[in-house]
């Protein structure tokens, strides 16, 4: 919700990177990292799902038609270091070309979903990778995220073995599969996106139990008297 921050523990969200050898006299100034990471796709192909439960382990159930929403979620480690990805989950609509443009221009790396069991919404994908690909070159990082593999076999209309040797080998995208609905794969999704981007993190599934919301962020002095040593802060706001 707009103005409130929520917090989620994490066991295990570690850097590659490391400060070893440093003087314990020497000041370190915290790492910080910031990336904006746009969520596009045909409608009902389940965008807004995937970084619900991402970042609120919630699905939803009722379709809602998105315009545009920002979401975050910020990661402090132990080492002072943060890292930040703003998520734009953009809508599915032709309505907004402008609006869509302008993500294409101004976002750093992108997650391209379709639903496996249809095909047009494939397709759709294969537009908007040549899309961003001719605003942003080949060298930007891009997810592409095959949705509601839980469906049956028989009702599939985009094979994984087609759709993953195009997006990997062909293009030279990431690729993942995953149930928004069964809160499945959601992690490997970001996973494969931070390794595209290059982005030196590992995140691992956050433990099922949600920590009290605060209506106001508490400073970093108190947090550090809850016995969690890693939080997750999400925050979003809708643009109408």
């Amino acid at each position: 919700m707009p103005g409130t921050c929520h917090r989620l523990r994490i066991p295990s969200l570690v850097s590659n990177g490391s400060s070893k050898g440093a003087s314990d006299c020497e000041p370190v100034t915290p790492r910080k990292e910031r990336h904006r990471v746009t969520m596009m796709g045909a409608a009902r192909v389940g965008k807004s799902s995937i970084i619900s439960q991402f970042l609120y382990e919630k699905y939803l159930s009722r379709y809602k038609q998105t315009i545009e929403e920002m979401h975050r979620g910020e990661y402090e480690l132990p080492d002072g270091s943060c890292l930040t990805l703003d998520i734009l989950d953009t809508s599915g609509s032709y309505q907004f070309p402008a609006m869509r443009e302008l993500s294409i221009k101004t976002s750093g790396a992108f997650i391209l979903v379709f639903a496996v069991d249809d095909e047009e919404t494939w397709h759709e994908v294969e537009r908007l990778r040549k899309q961003i690909v001719e605003a942003r070159g080949i060298r930007v990082p891009i997810v592409i995220v095959g949705n509601k593999c839980d469906v049956v076999e028989q009702s599939r209309q985009v094979p994984q073995a087609t759709a993953q040797a195009k997006s990997t080998l062909e293009w030279g995208c990431g690729y993942a599969e995953c149930s928004a609905k069964n809160n499945e794969g959601i992690l490997t999704v970001f996973k494969q996106l931070l390794r595209q981007a290059n982005i030196e993190y590992n995140l691992s599934p956050a433990v099922r139990r949600r920590r009290k919301s605060l209506p106001n962020c508490p400073s970093q002095s108190q947090n550090r008297v809850a016995s969690a040593k890693y939080y997750l802060k999400r925050h979003s706001c809708s643009v109408q």
